[in-house]
């Protein structure tokens, strides 16, 4: 079972929203289908919470001529959809906290029907499931937090993967040249640096 944020409380709903989280536009699921045809989808956190980052990263994919687009979480369902409906390459699917855990569910919604997922890239991943076989590279930037990471909110953890699957696990704390100071699972999706990353692999992904 998944726990989103409305089964935790009140007290996490008002912390949010003192942090001046908003809702941001909805993704347009008909530009998965010809003729815009959108490679590269990207999706928000629960609510957009924290998510302004995604869609900062979304406008420079753009601007580095890649076909993306954002989408809220909860239209994770009817984007999994649109994707087997209109199958093409490359997909590069990309998620944040609980739009991290969803691409994953898209992927395995794409195993059942034997589509290839190019590249999958997870940040501060919070219920993940494990990472399918269709999935030809998976990379998962996280956060971790001690103690809190045993909550199912507000954290970031390691993936695993089916039989013969290996996400590449990157903890950024360990990593300098993607660590940013204050980073936190509140503005990792902000963060410059591994933005700067993503936009190599997405761009590799997309000439392949």
């Amino acid at each position: 079972m998944i726990c989103r944020p409305h089964t935790i409380g009140h007290t996490l709903l008002l912390g949010a929203l003192a942090a001046g989280c908003a809702r941001l536009s909805t993704g347009q699921i008909e530009d998965i289908a010809p003729p815009r045809s959108v490679n590269v989808c990207l999706i928000r956190g629960y609510l957009d919470w924290y998510s302004t980052g995604i869609d900062d990263l979304t406008s420079e994919l753009r601007r580095g001529s890649i076909n993306a687009e954002a989408f809220r979480e909860e239209q994770w369902g009817d984007l999994s959809q649109a994707i087997i409906e209109h199958p093409h390459r490359p997909i590069v699917l990309i998620g944040f906290s609980y739009g991290a855990d969803d691409v994953i569910l898209i992927s395995r919604r794409m195993n059942e029907r034997h589509l290839p997922v190019d590249l999958l890239i997870t940040i501060d991943p919070v219920t993940p499931a494990a990472v399918p076989a269709n999935v030809k590279r998976c990379l998962n930037f996280y956060e971790p937090n001690g103690f809190w990471d045993m909550f199912p909110w507000l954290r970031g953890v390691p993936l695993n993967g089916e039989a013969g699957v290996a996400p590449e696990n990157i903890n950024i704390r360990s990593q300098p040249e993607l660590d940013q100071p204050g980073t936190s699972h509140g503005t990792i999706a902000r963060n410059e640096k591994l933005h700067a990353r993503i936009r190599e692999l997405v761009k590799s992904a997309c000439a392949r």
